[in-house]
C-alpha cells in the first residue's frame, strides 16, 4: 500500500494543467476522438495500472483486421495473463486453467471503461470538463475531467495524447479526489508494421470456445430495488445454487461507465453485521434485511452502495 501511494504522490504534481492554454478545446469532443482512436487506430501501448492491492505491467497490441478488431493483451508480470480480442469474442488464457472465450465488444481487464465508453449514453450523468493541458514525460497532453452530475458514483481524470489522442494516464477518483486506482502509459508505438503482422497471425489462430451460461431464463424475483442511481440500468439477471437449498439470485447493472451486482440469498444464520468493504473500484456492501441477506459487489462508492441496498423492497 505504501509503495502504491508513493508512486502516486510522486505523479501527482503532473496533474497540474497549464491554464494559459491557448485555445479552449471541447472536453466533449476530446473524449470523443480519443474513443474513436482507442479503437480505430493501429497501435502498441505499455503501460502500468496502480490500485491498492497491486502494481501490473501490461503491453496491449490493437488493430483492425478485415474489418473488425483485433486485440491481445499480455499482463508483463510473471503470470503471464492474455486476452485476445476478435471482433466480438473476447479469449482468455492463464497457465493452469482451461481457455474459454466470452462474448464482448472489447477487452474491459485492466484498461478503464471509460476508454470505450458510448458518450450519448453517459453525458446525462456526467459533466465533461476541459482541464487544459500539461505534459507527460515528453509527450504533450489535454486534461478533461468527468465528475458525476450528483456524486452517486466515481470521478475521472483523463489526460490523452494530444497528436494521437489516445489516452496516456487515467486516474479514478473518488467523491472526495483521492486516487483510487490509475492507468498510466510508458510508451506508445502507432502503425508498427510488427504489431500488424503479429495480430494479422493472431486473427487466424483458432480460439478456444465459447463459454455458454447455463439457460434459466429470465427469472422472476421477489424482490426489486427501489432506488438506483440515474442513469443504472438492469443489463442481466441470474439465479444459481450454491447448496441444496442456498440459492443466490443475482441483477446486474451498468449506466455505461460503472457497473455492480445485487446479489439476495436467504440467511441461515440469523441477522449480520453490516459489513463494508472498499478496496479500489471495487466496494462490498453486505447487509440483512428480515431473513434475507444483501450483497452489493462492484464499482460504486460505499455510500451508494448502502442507499441501494437499502431500498430493496421484498415481496410475499
Amino acid at each position: 500500500m505504501n509503495k502504491w501511494l508513493s508512486v502516486i504522490c510522486l505523479t501527482g504534481s503532473l496533474i497540474i494543467s497549464n491554464q494559459a492554454s491557448a485555445s479552449e478545446l471541447d472536453a466533449d469532443v476530446l473524449f470523443k476522438e480519443m474513443g474513436n482512436a482507442a479503437q480505430n487506430l493501429s497501435y502498441e501501448m505499455s503501460y502500468m495500472t496502480f490500485s491498492p492491492q497491486s502494481i501490473t505491467p501490461v503491453r496491449y497490441r490493437h488493430a483492425i483486421i478485415n474489418g473488425e478488431p483485433v486485440s491481445q493483451m499480455i499482463q508483463m508480470d510473471s503470470s503471464r495473463r492474455e486476452i485476445v480480442q476478435k471482433g466480438n469474442s473476447i479469449s482468455y488464457f492463464e497457465p493452469g486453467f482451461d481457455a474459454f472465450s466470452l462474448n464482448g465488444k472489447y477487452i474491459v481487464d485492466n484498461l478503464p471503461s471509460v476508454v470505450f465508453a458510448n458518450y450519448q449514453q453517459i453525458k446525462p450523468y456526467y459533466n465533461f470538463i476541459d482541464a487544459g493541458r500539461t505534459h507527460i514525460g515528453d509527450r504533450p497532453a489535454l486534461v478533461i475531467r468527468i465528475i458525476s452530475k450528483d456524486n452517486s458514483r466515481f470521478n475521472y481524470v483523463v489526460l490523452i495524447d494530444e497528436e494521437t489522442k489516445l489516452p496516456l494516464r487515467i486516474d479514478l477518483l473518488d467523491n472526495n479526489s483521492q486516487t483510487l486506482e490509475q492507468f498510466r502509459v510508458i510508451s506508445t508505438v502507432l502503425d508498427s508494421q510488427t504489431v500488424k503482422d503479429s495480430l494479422l497471425a493472431l486473427s487466424k489462430v483458432n480460439m478456444p470456445p465459447l463459454l455458454i451460461s447455463p439457460k434459466n431464463g429470465n427469472p422472476s424475483f421477489k424482490w426489486q430495488v427501489g432506488m438506483l442511481p440515474p442513469g443504472f440500468e438492469e443489463i442481466s439477471r441470474s439465479s444459481r445454487k450454491l447448496a441444496e437449498d442456498d440459492v443466490v439470485e443475482t441483477a446486474m447493472f451498468s449506466d455505461g461507465l460503472f457497473t455492480f451486482s445485487v446479489n439476495v440469498t436467504k440467511s441461515t444464520k440469523g441477522p449480520l453485521l453490516d459489513q463494508p468493504l472498499q478496496n479500489g473500484r471495487r466496494t462490498i456492501y453486505t447487509m440483512t434485511q428480515k431473513q434475507n441477506v444483501i450483497t452489493i459487489i462492484g464499482e460504486l462508492p460505499l455510500a451508494t452502495a448502502q442507499v441501494v441496498a437499502g431500498s430493496i423492497q421484498f415481496r410475499e
